[in-house]
């Protein structure tokens, strides 16, 4: 299996597999849980364009805005065409999931029209991202499964607001 192979395996796993995942974390979620902004977000500036911070809203339209500018750090450094993006709005989830897919979809062909020797080249510091593609490439796959883990917090949260201490149990376990 060639490394690009390997990579393109833990994108679609990070982001699809049928347990722990992007899209694991949010099948089924509801309008209010996407919606629900934890308190302790309460504080965090406000963005125009983004949903409510912490929400399982914003952590799409956060994933689909990421995953087009990784995608475009790729075009724009090794030479390959760079499509139109999407600008995430105030959506509701089914319409951010939609986006979601297809910004997801564009990155990994992205991926995938790279070769094996392109993952040693270093991406220049005005990237953003120095250093070489193939680890810039496993942070990207890192970025799915921390969100995927907060979207399932965020769905526990919205679930349990306030479970009452166990005693024996050392807290909220």
């Amino acid at each position: 299996m060639s490394e690009i192979s390997q990579l393109l395996a833990a994108c679609d796993e990070n982001f699809g597999h049928m347990f722990d995942s992007v899209l694991a974390a949010l099948k089924g979620v509801s309008a209010g849980e996407a919606a629900f902004q934890h308190p302790c977000y309460a504080m965090v500036p406000a963005d125009a364009n983004m949903p409510p911070a912490g929400s399982i809203l914003w952590q799409m339209a956060h994933l689909c805005v990421c995953k087009q500018m990784y995608a475009r750090i790729l075009q724009e450094n090794l030479g390959l065409q760079v499509p139109e993006t999407i600008e995430p709005k105030r959506h509701t989830a089914a319409i951010l999931l939609h986006e979601l897919r297809i910004a997801h979809s564009r990155l990994r062909s992205t991926i995938a029209a790279l070769h094996d020797e392109d993952l040693s080249r270093m991406l220049p510091e005005s990237s953003g991202y120095p250093g070489r593609v193939d680890a810039f490439i496993r942070t990207i796959n890192r970025h799915d499964s921390w969100h995927g883990g907060q979207i399932a917090l965020a769905r526990r949260l919205y679930r349990n607001p306030g479970v009452p201490k166990r005693p024996g149990l050392g807290g909220n376990a």
